[in-house]
């Protein structure tokens, strides 16, 4: 498969996942609850933490049912899915909306050509034990473990991409450079392929991606790390969301 198309393909997979009924950009709330039973905006019932790792909504529909629900599991009320979402042991429940207005409008993600030059060597440089602290966008600060270094260049400059590990293993970045907030986002997330047995690697900034922040201020994004920002534009991958009316 050449490299534009399987550019392409990803792409493609990104606008789909996007555009989704109960994709990113179907979140219309994150409510971060108490033990205290509370209205919440949009659905029927009264929801308050459990106090044991759970969420519970009472007063459901005409027979007052009780539903409680746990890390990772959703229900239906309606069109509107209710998730549970935990952040370092604290849970918030997530509502989404196929009719919010944001998804309804949604119509692609603007997103540079991709181009070879942007798929740049790098060396990997593991750091163990190293931690940072990390930021969200709700000010919420955490120190996180570091996987590692890449040292690359970047318009002819020597630079470093801290890089970290998901829960499900994978190496990934958050970035900032000089196109945003005029060409792109405020900050974009990045996926990078594992390191060869010696280091080399490649970062492929054509497979930059918009945060889901992007989509719903809903969402509770990391922001970059220092090392993470450059003052250089980086015209690859994707820009912004694209939203017709």
């Amino acid at each position: 498969m050449s490299f534009v198309k399987d550019w392409q393909d990803w792409h493609a997979s990104r606008e789909r996942y996007a555009g989704s009924e109960y994709g990113p950009s179907a979140l219309e709330s994150t409510n971060w609850l108490i033990t205290e039973a509370a209205a919440v905006d949009g659905i029927p019932g009264l929801w308050a933490l459990t106090g044991d790792g759970g969420i519970r909504g009472s007063e459901l529909g005409r027979a007052g049912s009780t539903v409680v629900l746990r890390g990772g599991e959703s229900i239906r009320l309606g069109r509107r899915e209710l998730r549970v979402f935990e952040r370092h042991g604290t849970l918030a429940l997530r509502v989404l909306n196929p009719a919010r207005p944001q998804r309804e409008w949604f119509t692609a993600i603007d997103a540079y050509a991709p181009d070879e030059r942007w798929r740049l060597p790098a060396v990997f440089e593991e750091t163990p034990g190293e931690q940072i602290v990390i930021t969200s966008v709700d000010g919420d600060a955490r120190e996180t473990p570091v996987a590692g270094r890449l040292r690359f260049e970047l318009a002819g400059a020597p630079q470093t991409l801290t890089v970290t590990r998901s829960a499900q293993g994978a190496l990934g970045a958050v970035f900032a450079d000089g196109t945003n907030g005029l060409e792109t986002y405020r900050f974009r997330f990045l996926p990078v392929d594992e390191p060869a047995a010696d280091g080399t690697a490649v970062i492929d900034f054509n497979r930059a991606y918009l945060p889901p922040c992007a989509f719903s201020d809903q969402f509770v994004c990391p922001l970059p790390p220092v090392g993470n920002r450059y003052s250089t534009p980086i015209r690859a991958g994707e820009r912004v969301v694209v939203l017709g009316g």
